[in-house]
């Protein structure tokens, strides 16, 4: 089982791994609330086993070791160390492992494992398709990802069946306006599951990012009011605090303050009061547990979440569910003999158009975390192994 750092590697690399975490955003987001010990909504997956090169890996270390006996070449010990899982995998090569993830513990197989993995990945695209298949099957095959897919799958063609009936390529006579009202009547009871019941969840989900954006800004207020340095990354608010020494020094800008103290310094300090850092970050610790794809502070492979996106998704969410209960009202209230057909089709396509760019944009914040540099210097690694297993060749041949 692998803990936080792999899985955040992996979902950087591993197509399998991203499809799942994406789908189990998206589904914790806009479908599943948070029921504490209810409902798993972060179920175990087994990931899929590939076949290991192990016996082409003893071949190029034993021509590797022949060769060395008979002249030492330089390319040849190079490809040893890259051969060797210790030394490729370890806490000094961050172009394979980023900054902060270690494999302290693991079995030396385990390791070997997890290095061929992530080799093979970095080069076969028919692989990582596969693996993203393999991903999506995984997802249906826990009952809650099944029971996801079979309800969207309803909603799709329900919601296909009634488009059709409106502008008539589904015609059944004198009944026309009657199966409409079924169709309607059938969609808006599948979106009053999500929609009409996941208000609640999302009135408190609003509550937690009003104060996460509202301390946001005023971090923002606060650091150009002390003419401070802009943060590296304004989505991610510092939890460190500034030490009793530095904040008795000048503040930035006084005569005579850069000459004591350099700006820098302070730049990835909180400026906020420790109070307002322990709601912040209670605010934050909230959200995150109610929506996964939600990440307050960098990691090793990924960047925090985009505020702007996250506002924008729950807004989204709640205008979706806003739309729901208004459409349920019309629906269930009035008649269908004399009720508007524009009424309902109207509402019901903003509320599935809010939906969907609530998910379009939890999926390109979720894509815009992921560090590319991180997989580019693996992808890079990967290669000048390639080119000096090909040198190694061109020795042995003795050319």
């Amino acid at each position: 089982e692998y803990d936080s750092d792999v899985i955040d590697l992996l979902d950087l690399v591993d197509p399998e791994v991203r499809t799942l975490a994406t789908l189990t955003n998206l589904q914790n987001s806009m479908f599943v609330p948070d029921l504490g010990g209810l409902v798993n909504r972060r179920p175990t997956y087994n990931l899929t086993r590939r076949p290991t090169h192990e016996d082409a890996a003893i071949i190029a270390r034993s021509r590797a070791n022949s060769r060395a006996i008979r002249r030492k070449p330089v390319s040849t010990q190079p490809i040893e160390e890259k051969l060797s899982v210790s030394s490729q995998l370890s806490d000094s090569h961050y172009a394979v492992l980023p900054h902060g993830v270690s494999l302290s513990g693991w079995h030396e197989d385990d390791i070997a494992e997890l290095n061929d993995h992530v080799r093979h990945l970095l080069h076969s695209k028919r692989e990582g398709f596969k693996r993203s298949w393999r991903g999506f099957r995984q997802y249906v095959s826990r009952p809650l990802g099944l029971f996801i897919v079979v309800y969207a799958t309803l909603v799709t063609l329900f919601g296909a069946a009634w488009v059709f009936a409106l502008i008539g390529w589904i015609y059944v006579g004198n009944r026309q306006d009657y199966i409409i009202n079924i169709i309607d009547l059938t969609l808006v009871a599948l979106f009053a599951v999500m929609g009409d019941g996941l208000a609640p969840f999302r009135a408190v989900d609003t509550y937690h990012m009003f104060f996460i954006a509202r301390y946001h800004r005023i971090t923002r207020k606060r650091r150009e009011k002390k003419n401070l340095p802009t943060l590296v990354d304004p989505n991610d608010l510092p939890n460190r605090r500034q030490s009793a020494t530095s904040a008795t020094l000048p503040t930035p800008g006084e005569d005579g303050a850069d000459d004591i103290i350099d700006k820098e310094e302070l730049a990835e300090y909180s400026v906020l009061t420790p109070r307002q850092q322990q709601r912040l970050q209670y605010h934050q610790a909230k959200f995150n547990k109610s929506h996964t794809f939600y990440k307050p502070h960098e990691t090793s492979t990924h960047h925090a979440f985009p505020l702007r996106h996250m506002v924008a998704a729950v807004v989204l969410l709640d205008c979706h569910s806003l739309l729901q209960i208004a459409l349920g009202t019309c629906t269930w209230s009035i008649d269908y003999r004399v009720r508007p057909e524009a009424l309902t089709a109207t509402i019901l396509s903003f509320s599935i158009a809010c939906n969907i760019a609530a998910g379009v944009v939890i999926s390109i914040g979720d894509h815009k975390t992921r560090k590319k540099d991180v997989l580019e210097k693996m992808f890079r690694q990967t290669l000048t192994e390639e080119a000096m297993k090909r040198m190694a060749k061109k020795h042995e041949r003795g050319e």
